[in-house]
């Protein structure tokens, strides 16, 4: 019994030289998104020496969205910001006079404080442009 080299191809490993390689995956779902890098949300920033640690203060506090709460803390010279669903994230600015922060996957934060009393406002910014806005 003779057997065809097509035939013979499919009971070898590979067949490469006559069907060639496999092709490259193709690429994720664009709802993925390519921006940040995979471990965005463990980054730690280096130390911003234009940063005081006393202020940063004035942005710690409890913000509410519904019945979603997110909390501002500072851990020394540090920013960091528990949101539900997102984890603990440290966020950073150029100087301590902006209200624009940012995290390291690209998210943007933007505090409005008022000029007296308590109070205060925190709209994010995702990386699809969605807004959410938060009271303190």
């Amino acid at each position: 019994m003779r057997l065809s080299v097509p035939l013979l191809c499919f009971a070898a490993a590979g067949c490469t030289s006559i069907w060639g390689p496999h092709p490259p995956p193709p690429p994720p779902p664009p709802e993925l998104g390519t921006a940040a890098p995979a471990n965005c949300a463990d980054t730690i920033f280096p130390l911003n020496p234009r940063i005081g640690a006393w202020s940063v203060d004035k942005f710690a506090g409890h913000y509410r969205l519904g019945q979603q709460v997110l909390t501002v803390i500072r851990h020394n010279q540090r920013l960091l910001v528990m949101r539900p669903g997102f984890g603990t994230r440290e966020i950073t600015a150029a100087n301590v006079e902006s209200r624009h922060w940012h995290d390291a996957c690209g998210v943007r934060y933007l505090f409005t404080l008022p000029p007296d009393g308590p109070g205060g406002w925190l709209r994010i910014t995702e990386l699809d442009g969605t807004v959410s806005d938060w009271r303190r």
